[in-house]
């Protein structure tokens, strides 16, 4: 009997629990946040760009070093140019051969013609004195014979000609490969701006291609920054932002967002590793630049915190 009214007792006290928890209502307020932080680094709009060598060949002269201020077309560095300058000399002393040889297939061509002509004139005379009897058979047929060969001759000096003039082309538009090798032994500015880097040095070789500089263009400087893709639909041009340095909390300059990036990549800027194993994307953004500190520099990193609300 006390066993069954402790067992009573027990599925009361249950019962009233769960019909508590039932009528119990939870509510969780998730707010939305005024502002996210993203990392990003200071460089020009259109970014910074990588000189590639034009050409191969040992460095004769530098005539640049970094932190200077060029202009398109500014001489950067000098390549050793005697094999090419060699290659545009045997062009020219060919060019001039050439065009001796066309000068000659012309003058004998021209003589051909009008030796022809002469030829076609005494054999129109012996038809008409063979009509008149006062020419023979055979003198009709002797003057077609050299006629013909004459027509026969002209075809191919007419050939011989076009041939000489082609060669001279051909040597020409070779003299103008030449000198454009020979124009790429100097490297200059593809643009106006400040040359960050140049490495090479009088003495050393460099490859096709090889990467020897960085020059950064005559542009705004601007904030390119990585916002993780938790956010990427909150972003929207126009937004007002602030930038600081790392662990300084001081602002460093005032923006806002210029350009957001149509999708998402991987994270670039400060990766310690190519291979690191990281599942996060981030979507990018260009933020402008005003009121801004003047000792910041290129690729200075920086904390950007864009304001939503």
């Amino acid at each position: 009997m006390k066993k069954d009214f402790l067992l009573l007792l027990i599925s009361l006290v249950i019962t009233s629990a769960c019909s508590n928890q039932k009528d119990r209502q939870v509510t969780v307020t998730l707010s939305s946040p005024s502002r996210i932080v993203g990392i990003g680094k200071i460089t020009p709009r259109g970014g910074v760009s990588e000189l590639a060598s034009p050409a191969s060949g040992i460095v004769t002269k530098v005539c640049a070093k970094p932190g200077d201020t060029v202009k398109e077309g500014d001489l950067l560095l000098l390549l050793d140019m005697t094999d090419e300058m060699l290659s545009v000399k045997e062009s020219d002393t060919r060019i001039i051969s050439q065009q001796n040889a066309v000068g000659s297939a012309a003058a004998a061509l021209e003589h051909e013609r009008i030796s022809l002509v002469e030829k076609l004139r005494l054999l129109t005379d012996a038809r008409e004195l063979l009509e008149a009897g006062a020419a023979t058979g055979e003198d009709v047929r002797k003057l077609q014979n050299e006629y013909d060969k004459g027509c026969e001759l002209l075809k191919k000096m007419e050939n011989d000609y076009r041939e000489q003039q082609a060669q001279l082309k051909e040597i020409t538009i070779q003299r103008s490969s030449r000198i454009k090798d020979l124009a790429r032994t100097r490297f200059q500015a593809p643009f106006d701006g400040i040359l960050l880097d140049i490495t090479p040095r009088a003495g050393e070789a460099l490859s096709l291609y090889e990467t020897y500089g960085r020059i950064a263009p005559d542009a705004p400087l601007i904030v390119m920054a990585e916002i993780d893709e938790l956010y990427a639909r909150d972003l929207a041009l126009g937004m007002h932002c602030t930038i600081n340095l790392p662990g300084d909390s001081a602002v460093t300059a005032l923006g806002e967002i210029l350009h957001i990036s149509p999708y998402l990549k991987r994270k670039s800027l400060f990766s310690d590793s190519g291979n690191e194993l990281e599942d996060r994307r981030i979507r990018e953004i260009e933020v402008s630049l005003h009121s801004m500190r003047k000792d910041l520099l290129i690729d200075t990193k920086v904390e950007c915190t864009v304001h939503l609300n």
